[in-house]
């Protein structure tokens, strides 16, 4: 799903908020802005994460999205002040974390992760070749009321759902990641 593919469900998303159902800037900046600048450019991305400009991409990505809205005077619910990057290792593999302000509706995102595919000592890698996956800890939906989180994995044109998830805590997710990655 494109960014403006998301005008259309823009609508309906901010209308159901309240029954559960995701809230537009959580739900774009997660799964279809940083996703799409990932995985288009993963070694910038990862760069940028790591940066000491992250408040400045994040906050140009989030304006971006606000962009998206028919409602330019609604603010979205976080600034991206509230979001926190964790560079970490994945099995070994460079791994950017933005941690999501906390989720309300349904398939928000707790975290997103970009695992980058190259180990250090590799040869140089060109941007559109490097090996990437993207990752999700979502809100899951349950029919007892239970909360649950649902893991799951982006590509470009895809969004894969794996079940359950771990807790939506950092340690549980990495880990979910480098096993998915080890997998």
């Amino acid at each position: 799903m494109g960014l403006f593919d998301l005008f259309k469900r823009k609508r309906a998303i901010e209308a159901s908020a309240a029954t559960g159902e995701p809230r537009f800037h959580h739900y774009a900046l997660a799964h279809v802005a940083l996703r799409q600048i990932a995985l288009h450019d993963p070694l910038l991305y990862l760069s940028e994460l790591a940066s000491s400009e992250v408040a400045e991409f994040l906050a140009s990505v989030l304006d971006d999205v606000c962009r998206l809205s028919d409602e330019p005077r609604r603010a979205p619910p976080f600034t991206a002040a509230d979001l926190k990057v964790h560079c970490v290792r994945a099995v070994g593999f460079p791994c950017g974390i933005v941690e999501m302000p906390q989720p309300l509706g349904t398939t928000e995102a707790y975290y997103t992760a970009l695992v980058l595919l190259v180990r250090e000592d590799a040869e140089s890698t060109e941007p559109e070749s490097a090996p990437a996956r993207y990752f999700t800890l979502e809100k899951g939906f349950s029919l007892d009321g239970i909360s649950r989180t649902t893991f799951a994995e982006w590509t470009m044109s895809s969004h894969l759902n794996y079940g359950d998830g771990s807790a939506p805590t950092l340690d549980a997710f990495v880990a979910q990641v480098s096993e998915a990655v080890a997998g």
